[in-house]
């Protein structure tokens, strides 16, 4: 049995990662920012502690954390969010020499070009992978780059999580009028071409192993999602789509990546065309999807880092057309959304062989409930629905 961590542990994906490393006879412990959460609320964690959001108090979490390394012995740290990945990987080598412990992230080297948008881009120009037009913005720069570029198009800062800073522009004008005071909160910022979508996206999750090959992968087509304008996915169903398993695996490649990453990828409505926008160097909310589809990435991290190694999926046993909901998020969905009784299938359609579910399950449904109450808790906030709708 080997002792794991979970950083970010409030997180609806920490349900099913919990669960399975559980299964797998491990003993799982979490540092969660917040009690009121799908995260906190698994029965399948041993042990929770409240901690420092490490978002918004960075100095206070890195206290909390190296503290808390102190006084508990483990053997392997995933982190499970934005932050807390772009935090371990800075802390990487410190945290592996000083406590002997395994960090499931790359370091920062490696990270950041991935994580930060523009750097991902000009690998993906580079190696003729499939993105849409993206050149880094400057008031110096602006016109060249707005004339590349075209509009619409989005403004979006090189570091941050979910659609903060994002922004529609469809003009120069109005490129000049916003652009500034983005680029004044967030920093470095991208100019990318606007991908009119139709209403759905992909996100592909890869594990590539030490030796380059790819040790299992999952891809979901994501039907519902809130907020409406693309937010979070809510419903979601397994896929196969080659082209776009070697596009993001090219891409892993030429990056020399290692371990867990997760694409989002659009369609352009015209075209067809597919296009990565980003990659998050962490497990994602829609991890479940993948346990749905017979992917176990929770045995696959165990194996690669603390044991000889994972062993590559047997893609014959890959189970398309799973149906994965996060219901507390869809109930959202199904409140604002004009579709809510014409959808098919049925928003109502709540049980089946193949339907399964983000936030938790008849075993575990305290997630759900937490989870629900924690959703309605966010979007009453006015800067995150200012930062999520306006994008």
């Amino acid at each position: 049995m080997s002792k794991i961590l979970l950083l970010d542990g409030e997180g609806v994906q920490v349900v099913c990662m919990a669960r399975e490393l559980n299964i797998l006879g491990h003993e799982v412990s979490a540092l969660c920012a917040q009690k009121v959460s799908s995260g906190y609320a698994t029965k399948y964690l041993h042990h929770k502690y409240i901690c420092p959001n490490v978002h918004l108090y960075k100095e206070a979490f890195k206290d909390f954390f190296y503290t808390h390394l102190d006084t508990h012995k483990y053997d392997l740290i995933i982190p499970m969010g934005d932050e807390s990945a772009y935090f371990l990987s800075m802390e990487k080598g410190s945290v592996e020499k000083q406590y002997n412990v395994i960090c499931a992230v790359e370091d920062y080297a490696t990270f950041e070009l991935a994580n930060n948008k523009q750097k991902l881009m000009e690998v993906c120009e580079k190696y003729n992978i499939v993105h849409p037009k993206t050149r880094e913005l400057s008031m110096e720069t602006l016109d060249e780059v707005a004339d590349y570029v075209g509009f619409p198009s989005m403004i979006k800062p090189n570091l941050s999580a979910g659609a903060k800073g994002i922004v529609k522009v469809e003009n120069k004008e109005e490129l000049y009028t916003k652009f500034p005071p983005i680029a004044k909160a967030f920093g470095k910022c991208t100019l990318q071409e606007f991908v009119e979508q139709p209403d759905y996206y992909y996100n592909v999750m890869l594990f590539r192993k030490r030796d380059g090959r790819t040790a299992a992968s999952t891809i979901i087509k994501i039907r519902r999602f809130f907020p409406l304008k693309g937010g979070t996915s809510c419903y979601s169903e397994t896929i196969k789509h080659p082209f776009l398993l070697e596009q993001c695996e090219s891409c892993l490649n030429k990056l020399n990546w290692h371990g867990f990453a997760d694409f989002d990828v659009l369609e352009d409505k015209a075209t067809g065309e597919l296009k990565i926008i980003e990659i998050n160097p962490r497990v994602p909310s829609s991890l479940q999807a993948s346990f749905a589809a017979g992917v176990n990435f929770a045995k696959i991290f165990i194996d690669e880092y603390l044991g000889k190694g994972a062993e590559v999926f047997d893609m014959e046993n890959y189970r398309p057309y799973q149906q994965v909901r996060w219901f507390g998020l869809d109930v959202m969905w199904f409140l604002m959304s004009p579709q809510r009784l014409s959808y098919k299938p049925s928003w109502f359609r709540f049980w089946g062989k193949n339907v399964s579910y983000h936030d938790g399950s008849w075993r575990d449904p305290l997630p759900m409930i937490a989870g629900s109450f924690q959703g309605v808790l966010k979007y009453l906030d006015p800067n995150f629905r200012k930062a999520k709708l306006n994008s």
